[in-house]
């Protein structure tokens, strides 16, 4: 399952939810790109996987191509993620292989909303908040990232 929404300037907003299949992630990137064309300088992405699990290896693959075919059009790119150890290496490899220094995952709702701010305007900022802690209100389960 995933969802790409754009609701305020430069920020997009994402969430990636387990199982995810090779088909829905072809649909995820063309969503995304279309997305990212909207915005016409770099955007500013977040994006709440805490429904998420380790991928199938062909799923991670096609997620980093994704991640380095968009780098050069990312500011910043923040992944919210559980407490899974698996999971945040799976995540941290993606994101390392897409060969930017603009994303980082955190386990902690807060860390991720002080870190994206530092360059939001006043509309990304209150957008940003509003999709964090409505991730943050779902049901709680094993392995959620701390709440904002």
């Amino acid at each position: 399952m995933y969802s790409v929404e754009k609701h305020a300037g430069r920020l997009i907003e994402v969430k990636l939810a387990s199982p995810l299949t090779l088909d829905e992630v072809q649909q995820f990137a063309e969503k995304h790109l279309a997305v990212m064309r909207q915005i016409p300088v770099k955007y500013i992405g977040v994006v709440n996987m805490l429904d998420a699990h380790v991928f199938e290896p062909a799923v991670a693959k096609m997620l980093s191509q994704l991640l380095t075919v968009a780098a050069s059009h990312v500011e910043r790119s923040a992944f919210l993620i559980g407490e899974s150890a698996i999971f945040s290496l799976q995540v941290e490899r993606v994101i390392r292989e897409s060969n930017s220094p603009n994303r980082r995952a955190f386990r902690n709702g807060r860390d991720l909303v002080a870190w994206v701010s530092e360059i939001l305007t006043p509309p990304e900022q209150i957008e940003l908040e509003r999709f964090i802690r409505e991730a943050m209100m779902e049901a709680p389960k094993p392995g959620r990232a701390v709440s904002v």
